[in-house]
């Protein structure tokens, strides 16, 4: 039997898992009910790895503070550089035109940094419709945290290779943060999955350079070794995802290569996987391109 295995992005902490888990079965059988399939999922179709109280334990459960022109108290200057990467090419990935100029890495310290920072992050405010520099930044820490904190990280992996611990084949559908963490899980020596006929990421961040750069620090961009297929499925109007997991992206070495699929996700933002909208279910799960990978992925 081939199971369906379900991660979240961020900003789960503090939420129901069953009702998270119920809203993204909603949106992935309004999936499949677009592409014609008479399958519906249920509680026992799918492991639905809930991370999110995790992650917030790991990075303090405590919100950025403001962002002001004199600094981010709490925020390192590792991780403002980082963030300052990952709103700059929002900017350039909106057409902004509002970026601050350049400054090398190495001339970032102090002031400079968080003038710097604190100028993009007002440039998305005023200039970038659908997306807030508050959202960014609870986006950038949590994704900041599993990528530099190897403690968090290895706590957080162990977890979900558990969830895809199965008697069969395991479908992967990974959101946002979600997506890099299954990378790093399915990458691994102990990937918890033996064989995934389909790893479907949904809004992935992984091609954002800051993103990319400090996965590869990690270790070596490769093929995930279990997964025989994998779909890269992005609104091109997500700024949380920017880019295709192609060559100049993410570049893989080996014969496989990732497909990618550009999709309409119509909810605020277009970065959301399964919430309502207008009174239905609507996000990334939703789109009838997953219903169809996965009516087929599911088949016995």
């Amino acid at each position: 039997m081939t199971n369906l295995v379900l991660l979240h992005g961020r900003d789960a902490g503090g939420r129901d898992p069953e009702a998270a888990e119920a809203r993204w079965l909603d949106a992935l059988n309004a999936g499949l009910a677009a592409a014609g399939s008479a399958r519906r999922l249920g509680d026992d179709d799918a492991t639905f790895v809930f991370y999110g109280d995790a992650l917030d334990a790991v990075v303090g459960g405590v919100d950025p503070p403001p962002i002001t022109t004199h600094g981010l108290p709490g925020m390192t200057e590792d991780a403002g550089r980082f963030a300052l990467g990952v709103a700059r090419e929002v900017l350039g990935g909106a057409g902004a035109q509002t970026a601050p100029p350049a400054v090398a890495p190495a001339a970032l310290g102090g002031g400079s940094l968080w003038a710097a920072l604190a100028a993009a992050l007002a440039a998305i405010d005023r200039f970038v419709p659908g997306l807030s520099s508050a959202v960014l930044l609870l986006f950038v820490r949590d994704v900041y945290v599993y990528l530099h904190d190897a403690e968090a990280r290895a706590a957080l992996d162990a977890g979900v290779a558990a969830g895809f611990r199965g008697d069969g084949p395991a479908v992967v559908v990974a959101h946002s943060l979600g997506s890099v963490i299954a990378y790093d899980v399915l990458r691994s020596a102990n990937p918890g999955a033996d064989d995934v006929p389909l790893l479907a990421t949904l809004g992935s961040p992984l091609a954002i350079t800051a993103v990319r750069d400090a996965v590869e620090a990690i270790a070596p961009l490769t093929w995930p070794a279990p997964v025989q297929r994998w779909v890269a499925l992005r609104d091109p109007r997500d700024l949380l995802t920017l880019r295709d997991l192609d060559a100049d992206g993410f570049p893989l070495p080996g014969p496989l290569t990732i497909e990618n699929a550009h999709v309409d996700n119509p909810v605020p933002g277009h970065h959301a996987a399964a919430t309502v909208l207008d009174g239905v279910p609507a996000g990334y799960a939703a789109v009838v391109e997953v219903g169809r990978l996965l009516d087929e992925a599911l088949r016995p």
